[in-house]
């Protein structure tokens, strides 16, 4: 790699590292106050926001490394030809396939990290995202009592608690019914209670302060009470329900597991062969993607000194976002559910994407040429016709 190809390199690195963390922080902040609702809705403890947004990166960043990519190519290369370093390079005999090579040596490393990505670490992370939200809602990471509403967390024992601190998770007015085995009934009310659960969320542990405690026995007829300063209260729970194992979908199947399934199964012995079909040419067609943006953003990136237009790269920009919404939300579906097959909904718009971009580098690199040579013949100095080089005036 010599000096060129590393001043290329450099020239792309800042702007897709910038565009990288600019996506990345953006998609994440969106979410983030989203989480923050859910979470708290579902009174869970707020440390899990900070564990689904991390299982989260991996399928934004392969939402933003490909816009980062295409980015990073695409201001790199419009600055070489703004500042007239990219005229320097092509006098010195530099063509544009030969700049293309530590640009295509670099995408190269970014397909692989790309195909680890989708094919490997999303599936995984996708899991694991859904399997907390799973365990916020059923309360696996903590019991859900709802303030001043009666709440039956078991089959014989119904709840009420008046005020919840939400930091402390201390709560005032207690009242809790327990209906035991042989029918009769144990009240107990407080004023203060500390409230927790066992680690493994089996037993819901109370420590009751000033309250009383009335247990009734099966027909009614004699009633006991005892007042207390400080009584210790464990009510069993019911069990909750365990996740699913992973693979209920192709977005949680990795690519080993989705040609294992299509190698042993057809479409009429398994419901899932049409959805794995379809992630599997996903996960081929996204990192091949890579191979053709440098060549739309080279065409859109590139520009002359003397009419610079800035249509070219929102016009790239808009055609790398309608490409990936079409790939995702329309060749994909259709090709999962059966109705089109992969190879003319997902592979018709890749080739589509392809034509583009080869049209669009082809008239911008003759373009460019035809500017140059142009900018060429104004720089030569005039000659006066008849003048004879050394003769006198």
């Amino acid at each position: 790699m010599n000096l060129v190809d590393r001043y290329i390199l450099r020239a792309i690195a800042t702007p897709l590292i910038l565009a990288l963390c600019v996506a990345g922080m953006l998609l994440l902040l969106e979410n983030m106050l989203r989480l923050f609702d859910f979470v708290l809705a579902e009174q869970g403890p707020v440390d899990v926001v900070w564990r689904m947004l991390a299982n989260l990166v991996p399928h934004y960043l392969g939402l933003s490394l490909p816009l980062g990519t295409f980015l990073g190519i695409m201001l790199a290369f419009r600055n070489l030809s703004l500042s007239s370093e990219l005229d320097a390079l092509s006098s010195s005999g530099a063509s544009f396939g030969r700049l293309l090579r530590p640009v295509y040596a670099m995408v190269a490393v970014l397909m692989v990290v790309d195909f680890l990505l989708v094919s490997y670490i999303q599936p995984f992370a996708q899991y694991e995202y859904r399997q907390i939200s799973f365990d916020v809602t059923s309360g696996a990471l903590g019991i859900k009592i709802p303030p001043g509403e009666f709440i039956q967390i078991s089959d014989n024992v119904t709840i009420r608690l008046g005020e919840i601190n939400a930091d402390t998770r201390d709560a005032r007015n207690i009242f809790l019914e327990r209906i035991n085995d042989d029918g009769g009934k144990t009240i107990v009310t407080a004023r203060r209670a500390s409230i927790s659960t066992t680690p493994e969320i089996t037993s819901l542990l109370m420590k009751l302060e000033q309250g009383r405690q009335v247990i009734i026995d099966p027909l009614g007829e004699r009633i006991h009470a005892l007042n207390f300063d400080s009584f210790d209260l464990e009510v069993a729970l019911p069990s909750i329900e365990v996740f699913r194992a992973r693979g209920g979908d192709e977005q949680e199947a990795t690519f080993n597991e989705i040609i294992s399934l299509l190698s042993q199964e057809t479409a009429e012995s398994s419901p899932l062969y049409v959805d794995y079909r379809a992630g599997l040419h996903w996960r081929i067609i996204h990192p091949l993607t890579f191979l053709v943006m440098p060549i739309l953003a080279i065409a859109v990136g590139v520009t002359g000194r003397r009419r610079t237009s800035t249509l070219k790269p929102i016009l790239g920009v808009a055609i790398l976002i309608v490409y990936h919404e079409l790939l995702e939300e329309w060749g994909m579906v259709v090709a999962s559910e059966g109705r089109i097959s992969p190879y003319i909904s997902m592979w018709g718009i890749f080739a589509i994407f392809t034509f583009v971009s080869i049209f669009f580098y082809t008239g911008s690199i003759d373009q460019a040429r035809s500017a140059k040579v142009m900018a060429r013949r104004q720089e030569q100095p005039p000659r006066l016709a008849g003048a004879q080089p050394g003769g006198a005036s």
